[in-house]
């Protein structure tokens, strides 16, 4: 009779060794490509049977890990590097902070504003930047984590849960604040694509890794002077949230739906500034 079929090769050793030592004459075969299968004999049945529930109770068998998938590299690369060409273009028509100019005017992260109502500034404020280090820096840091994000999730997911988390931490940020907050740049939302990859399972057993990691670059990069301390860790907070939200559903391994979301992640801005400006 058929006393066990496991897709786990070692697990299947373990029980041929739990009936090995019981004396219990028994068969270990492969029936298919990944499946194992453990036969006795029907009068011994009752005793492997005891033998293997006592065993089962003192080692249960692990939870099955999450399903890691790895994108090709090469979208990954191409979305990490048209993030960054995009904040360097979007600052060349721009230009640098300046109260006279009607992009900051219209599309700092103004928390009173925000909170009125004007929920573009939210999603405009990333793409304004004070200067070209300003600029320099979210567009390196910032391709080079949405390159490992899309390496995990696709260049679609990647994109929208950077923008959402962005979004979503400005929008935190303004709240919890509500005046005298007005903030520019794409860090937010650099800080929200960190928040997810810490989020994201891993082979590793080591769960909490990449959440110190994160946590540690936060503190180092994201508490620096003139920085929007409240806007960084709201991002952040925000990725993590987003992040293991996607780590729940099944992964999206279609290339055509990957690029149609990129596509309608990279045109939020687009209609946000539309807005801004109507």
């Amino acid at each position: 009779m058929l006393l066990r079929l496991s897709t786990d090769f070692r697990r299947a050793m373990d029980l041929s060794l739990v009936l090995e030592q019981e004396g219990i004459p028994h068969d270990l075969r492969r029936v298919e490509e990944a499946r194992w299968a453990i036969q006795i004999d029907d009068a011994d049945a009752a005793r492997a049977q005891a033998a293997i529930a006592a065993f089962e109770r003192e080692n249960p068998p692990e939870a099955p890990r999450p399903e890691v998938v790895v994108h090709p590299i090469t979208g990954a690369i191409a979305t990490g590097v048209a993030f960054s060409l995009a904040l360097v273009a979007i600052y060349l028509r721009t230009g640098p902070e300046s109260a006279a100019s009607p992009w900051f005017v219209r599309g700092s992260a103004d928390a009173a504003a925000i909170v009125r109502g004007q929920w573009w500034r939210a999603i405009t404020a990333l793409t304004l930047h004070a200067d070209a280090g300003h600029v320099a820096g979210n567009a390196v840091l910032g391709g080079l984590l949405l390159t490992l994000l899309a390496r995990s999730v696709g260049p679609g997911v990647a994109s929208a849960l950077v923008v959402l988390s962005g979004a979503a931490g400005t929008f935190a940020a303004a709240s919890l604040i509500r005046h005298d907050f007005a903030s520019i740049g794409a860090s937010t939302a650099v800080f929200g694509a960190l928040g997810a990859l810490t989020a994201l399972p891993r082979r590793s057993r080591r769960v909490w890794m990449p959440v110190i990691g994160g946590l540690a670059l936060l503190a180092f990069l994201g508490t620096a002077k003139r920085a929007d301390v409240a806007g960084h860790l709201c991002g952040f907070v925000s990725g993590i949230l987003a992040g293991a939200a996607v780590s729940r559903l099944p992964p999206l391994r279609n290339r055509v739906a990957q690029a149609c979301l990129a596509l309608v992640t990279a045109s939020v801005p687009v209609v946000a500034w539309l807005a801004a400006f109507r």
